[in-house]
């Protein structure tokens, strides 16, 4: 594996790449960096609309409290 694909890699992953992916060229592991950038962040953003979705049933002079307790 190269450095920069790897190091690319390893920075959206949040530790270090599994061996297996040695095989990979370095053009395809950055790749694999964006998709998996772009997979986290489509979840994050449907975790997020489902939060407020679920908060809609709150009173809204709640909403802000209730999100604060729940979610720090």
């Amino acid at each position: 594996m190269s450095a920069d694909g790897v190091t690319t890699l390893e920075a959206e992953l949040g530790g270090r790449a599994p061996d297996g992916l040695s095989a990979l060229s370095d053009a395809d592991l950055r790749s694999f960096a964006e998709a998996l950038h772009g997979a986290k962040t489509r979840q994050s953003e449907a975790l997020e609309a489902a939060i407020g979705q679920s908060l809609e049933i709150v009173p809204r002079v709640c909403r802000g409290p209730v999100r604060k307790i729940l979610f720090g």
